[in-house]
């Protein structure tokens, strides 16, 4: 008995069905708009900036989880641009190499002192890279590349190029849960990254402050932190900056005053003035990483509660660690180094202040001096440490009288 062949009402059924799956958009333009559609060119001439709001304008009636694309193109943006729960986005994943601009290009063209982009509750920027035009002004100052104005930011697989000021916190608003991933800042004159009053836990993980340009070694903040509430770094780097990572007070809106509470993994300072400094902190975890600088490694500048384990610290011509004021500093395995002969009477760590200073179980080159201790230390214990033999102090104690102290089983230290 042959096969029987559908009858016309189920043919007519099959046809329809066809065509009403043709029919039904993409899952892309169901869940996403391009700033193409609203009229962005992306040569690099026209001003792309209203196409830009109008597609993000558009996003917001769009369901949970809305998304602007941006095509490859270098898009000139004039004003900023607010994203609030809504992703801009290029390339799904990219690199971003200092000298090239594989991902879309916002190339920045908005005067000082605003922002290219507003971060609010929610924003998210992924796969573009922002450069700033300067044209035929080389000394043209920017505001911040990304403003941090809410809560819920995320920013990742970014490149900053030649911003005045990168990352910025808008000096007021509650920008907890914050996460900066796999971002890469290159020559950012002022600061790459400031994050203050992150009311929770905010995430750096592997954002590197990188330059080229030789005279931002004077003037180039890395990471500048103010209050945040539990923060967690990790991975990060900052290459030619004054200073690497910079630990500040922060006023706060109801006049109160805050300092950090979190930790730094695995992060790295090279060819910088100063690798860390902490001019107040409530406390701050830093373990591993690599911390090497022209001046100082670690600088403890007042009222702080630093803990420093498993981290290469070196300097060349001032101290590894140098700790003025602290309420508590403890240091457990560390490596101090100078990076060169040049400066041997000069300590690498130098105690001039603080309140209570532990340094146990580190290790010390033979370049200059091991640890020098002035008389306004109140308390301090340097046990277990190791000092190879050299031609200079391993310890030298110029403490007070009345200073609580231990010095033991310190090999090498005589």
């Amino acid at each position: 008995m042959g096969k029987r062949r559908p009858g016309r009402g189920l043919r007519v059924l099959l046809t329809l069905s066809v065509a009403l799956v043709a029919s039904v958009p993409a899952r892309g333009a169901l869940d996403a708009l391009s700033v193409r559609e609203f009229g962005a060119v992306g040569d690099g001439q026209a001003d792309d900036t209203e196409a830009f709001r109008r597609a993000l304008v558009a996003a917001a009636d769009l369901p949970t989880g809305r998304s602007v694309e941006v095509p490859p193109g270098t898009y000139r943006i004039t004003a900023p641009l607010t994203i609030e729960s809504t992703l801009l986005v290029g390339l799904a994943a990219g690199g971003w190499p200092a000298d090239s601009r594989p991902l879309p290009t916002l190339l920045v063209d908005v005067p000082a002192p605003q922002p290219c982009v507003i971060a609010d509750t929610g924003a998210s920027l992924h796969g573009l890279c922002f450069d700033f035009l300067y044209g035929a002004d080389p000394q043209r100052e920017f505001g911040p590349c990304v403003q941090l104005a809410g809560g819920g930011v995320s920013l990742t697989n970014l490149l900053l190029h030649n911003p005045t000021e990168g990352i910025m916190w808008d000096g007021a608003t509650n920008v907890g849960r914050l996460n900066l991933e796999s971002i890469f800042i290159v020559n950012a004159r002022r600061c790459g990254v400031y994050v203050a009053r992150t009311l929770d836990v905010a995430t750096l993980r592997n954002v590197e402050v990188w330059n080229y340009v030789p005279d931002l070694v004077n003037t180039c903040t890395g990471f500048r932190l103010g209050h945040n509430d539990e923060i967690r770094l990790s991975n990060c780097a900052v290459v030619a900056a004054a200073i690497g990572f910079h630990f500040v007070e922060t006023e706060l809106p109801d006049g109160q005053r805050g300092t950090t509470w979190g930790g730094m993994e695995n992060c790295t300072v090279d060819f910088s003035g100063t690798g860390i400094q902490v001019d107040a902190a409530n406390i701050l975890r830093v373990n591993g990483g690599s911390i090497w600088a022209h001046h100082f490694g670690v600088v403890v500048n007042g009222r702080s509660n630093v803990i420093l384990s498993g981290a290469d610290i070196r300097a060349n011509g001032g101290h590894s660690l140098h700790v003025l004021d602290c309420d508590t500093v403890t240091v457990n395995g560390c490596l101090f180094k100078k990076n060169g002969q040049s400066w041997p009477d000069t300590a690498k760590v130098q105690l001039d202040g603080g309140r209570s200073i532990v340094i146990n179980g580190c290790t010390f080159d033979d370049t200059s001096a091991g640890v020098s201790i002035g008389p306004g230390v109140r308390r301090f214990s340097i046990t277990g440490n190791a000092f190879p033999e050299m031609a200079y102090p391993a310890i030298t104690d110029h403490s007070s009288a009345d200073a609580l102290k231990v010095l033991a089983n310190n090999l090498g230290a005589g």
